[in-house]
């Protein structure tokens, strides 16, 4: 004997009971949200990693009056400079440690943002050198203590620092991005409650008849559940892809930071683009690519709760 109501066309027109397109606009902006916040987050967390990866093993060192002659120990003739004094105190650093003085025009390079292109040469700068640690090795304790009573007044900067300050900012980030998808799904599941309310509302009559006749609960629930669903997911989805230019703007200003720089100011140029696609992260991608179906899924089960709940009620 065939189940009554068995087909997908059960004649509760729910196209019209249910608030397509109010509900499938307010699906697709909490989309586009979401996947700003999911970006956002991946973004930041993979270029700290990136950042602190690389920052822990790095130093700074500023060497004033480089070339100023040292006091010679025991009364002897001054024949070392400050910054010879301090290169030579760096080669006790552990093997395959790389150790750099700036030359100036690097120097140049490094001020051309504030100074604009001038002379360096005329300027008292200190010497400024690079030093990169091997991989798995820290800084000794008592570097920068020798280094200042060597030669006094030279200042060792721990790049290290600045990587924990950007795990914290990180972790900040990401916990304000979880709060954020929390309440995107909430006010998600609120809207697609209020909807499958208004098409219960709408349908009451025809839903007790179809339901006196033998149509089950799963069946009913089910045919509100497939609606709700296919309008989370394709408002899903158009929030996603909204979300996909001010995305791409927002990586190729972060490419710089985390790879090559672009090779040319334009935007968007086809030799672009694979630099543009080593800045984004491979969760970020998953993240945006599941987003429609977790939107699909947050509608589909609000409504087989809700309808369940309300046939429940009836007599």
């Amino acid at each position: 004997m065939t189940r009554p109501f068995s087909g997908r066309k059960d004649g509760l027109s729910l196209s019209e009971a249910l608030p397509d397109r109010s509900l499938f606009a307010l699906v697709a902006m909490m989309g586009f949200l979401a996947a700003l916040t999911l970006a956002g987050a991946s973004g930041a967390r993979a270029l700290s990693a990136r950042w602190s990866g690389g920052a822990a093993q790095l130093l700074t060192i500023q060497v004033p009056d480089a070339n100023a002659p040292l006091p010679a120990q025991g009364g002897g003739s001054a024949t070392t400079t400050r910054v010879q004094a301090v290169l030579a105190d760096l080669a006790s650093l552990p093997d395959g440690t790389e150790v750099h003085q700036l030359t100036p025009p690097e120097l140049a390079r490094l001020l051309e943002p504030w100074l604009g292109e001038t002379d360096s040469s005329a300027l008292p700068l200190p010497a400024i050198i690079r030093v990169k640690l091997p991989p798995d090795t820290s800084v000794p304790a008592t570097l920068e203590q020798a280094l200042g009573t060597h030669v006094p007044g030279t200042i060792m900067e721990h790049n290290a620092r600045w990587g924990e300050r950007l795990r914290a900012l990180a972790n900040s980030l990401l916990a304000c991005a979880g709060l954020a998808l929390l309440s995107v799904g909430g006010i998600a599941t609120m809207i697609t409650g209020l909807a499958t309310r208004t098409g219960l509302a709408t349908r009451k009559d025809i839903i007790k008849t179809l339901h006196g006749l033998g149509a089950s609960d799963s069946y009913i629930a089910g045919r509100f559940a497939w609606r709700t669903a296919t309008l989370g997911f394709g408002g899903g989805l158009s929030g996603t892809l909204m979300a996909c230019l001010p995305l791409l703007l927002l990586l190729q200003m972060a490419a710089p930071f985390a790879s090559a720089p672009l090779t040319t100011p334009d935007r968007l140029l086809p030799q672009n683009w694979q630099a543009l696609a080593n800045t984004i992260p491979s969760d970020m991608l998953c993240a945006l690519a599941l987003l429609p179906f977790a939107a699909a899924f947050i509608c589909w089960f609000t409504t087989q709760v809700m309808v369940r709940l309300w046939l429940l009620r009836l007599p």
